[in-house]
């Protein structure tokens, strides 16, 4: 009796057990768990994030050009000449050196590639900025389109039901020998020509939801519960005062771009100029009798100084450097003024868009309960022979063209405030 108590109490373990870890793969989805798991899951945010560190990492190799730079030389050479003295260095001798160069005055040149490199990390931080409203707004988009999706599946569902619903009703009055056989056929096909709508939004719900998880870098075969069914649970958000696009995420590159374009005209300019180094080496030689044999003399030298290095092409090619960023830089100016002028207009279509997608929602929801009394009046009239098989299906047809007609303007217009928030996004100040 001890050992099946024993039995039984492992049994209910294991069983617990089992259950707790399965129900432990359950991911509970809604909007805001969307968001958050795409902006820590998904790939192009670690990409954006190594371009960052890419960006600080030449921030200090330039800054590190202002420190001295140690060189060390180690070689063993001999020296052929010809003449009636032969100096030691033409034995063979070991030759060693150790050298440091400080930069005392570049007129610029370091400057210039420091101011360069930090401008390039600004606007890496702002590409990030872009990547992550990139990557949250798609991932509300494949969220809105499952509900979508499902809201389809459930329309279909409802009118191959709705379908099933008159063939009974048919069958009612086909017993008291009102119909004919071929009204009969009718009605079945009209049922079966419900079917691939019905297959095709069960196919679409399925591969939304593999875009999203996709996306979510959600791993294959955890099971996925969404806590909302359906778009008509996502209330829609009033932007009425998003209407600024001067300083959203897109016109901020074009104008750290346009900042990076401009010092690179001071660094071409500073490219003109000498540079002045001093230096110091120290260098030991031992001058020996053959490659192998004794050191005969030995020498050490110690030499520093300044050194002031100037080259000039006589070609032109540096002014013609010069010419070139400066083109960049007028070029830089007119796709800024015209982003901006694009985005104003953009912005002012997605608002008249949005603007008449509300309307026509309100009349869709409108139509949709007209249709649906008008189809229980229409099956209550059919039952008693009161209208024909034609007017009922075209009055279910009605409801349900109604009822996707509105899920497909309500992910429209979800998808629409998306691109809206997407164009009045701006990038933080720094330091808050």
């Amino acid at each position: 009796m001890m050992f099946k108590m024993n039995k039984f109490n492992l049994t209910v373990t294991l069983s617990l057990l089992v259950s707790s870890s399965v129900s432990a793969d359950v991911i509970s989805l809604n909007e805001e768990k969307v968001i958050e798991m795409a902006l820590k899951r998904n790939e192009a945010i670690g990409i954006s994030s190594a371009e960052i560190e890419i960006a600080k990492s030449k921030v200090e190799a330039s800054t590190s050009s202002l420190y001295p730079t140690l060189s060390l030389q180690a070689q063993i050479q001999k020296t052929r000449g010809k003449g009636s003295a032969a100096p030691n260095a033409y034995d063979w001798n070991e030759k060693g050196s150790i050298g440091v160069t400080q930069p005392v005055y570049t007129f610029g040149k370091l400057s210039s590639a420091i101011d360069i490199a930090k401008s390039s990390e600004s606007l890496s931080r702002v590409k990030s900025l872009v990547t992550q409203a990139d990557v949250k707004n798609t991932a509300r988009k494949l969220y809105y389109r499952v509900l979508y999706s499902n809201d389809l599946l459930k329309a279909s569902k409802d009118s191959f039901k709705n379908a099933n619903q008159n063939k009974k009703t048919l069958e009612k009055r086909v017993s008291y020998g009102r119909i004919s056989r071929n009204d009969n056929l009718k009605m079945q096909a009209d049922i079966a020509s419900r079917r691939p709508f019905l297959i095709d939004s069960e196919k679409n719900l399925d591969l939304a939801k593999l875009d999203l998880l996709n996306f979510l870098a959600i791993e294959e075969g955890s099971e996925v519960r969404f806590e909302k069914e359906s778009l008509r649970e996502i209330s829609l958000r009033d932007d009425s005062n998003a209407s600024n696009v001067e300083n959203n995420l897109d016109v901020k590159i074009l104008n750290e771009n346009l900042k990076l374009r401009e010092l690179s005209i001071e660094s071409e300019k500073s490219n003109r100029m000498p540079t002045l180094n001093a230096f110091a080496t120290f260098s030991p030689t031992n001058y020996k009798d053959g490659f192998l044999g004794d050191k005969i003399k030995e020498q050490e030298d110690l030499t520093f100084g300044l050194m002031f290095t100037f080259d000039w092409p006589f070609g032109g090619s540096k002014n013609d450097a010069i010419q070139v960023r400066r083109t960049e830089v007028r070029i830089a100016k007119l796709q800024l003024t015209q982003e901006k002028r694009n985005q104003k207009v953009q912005l002012e279509k997605l608002y008249k868009q949005k603007e008449s997608l509300e309307r026509k929602l309100e009349s869709e929801l409108e139509a949709i309960k007209l249709a649906l009394s008008s189809y229980k009046v229409s099956l209550g009239a059919f039952a008693t022979g009161g209208v024909s098989q034609l007017q009922l299906n075209d009055s279910e047809l009605l409801l349900t063209n109604n009822r996707i007609s509105y899920a497909g303007t309500k992910f429209e217009i979800l998808n629409t405030i998306i691109d809206i928030e997407r164009l009045t996004t701006t990038s933080p100040e720094r330091g808050k």
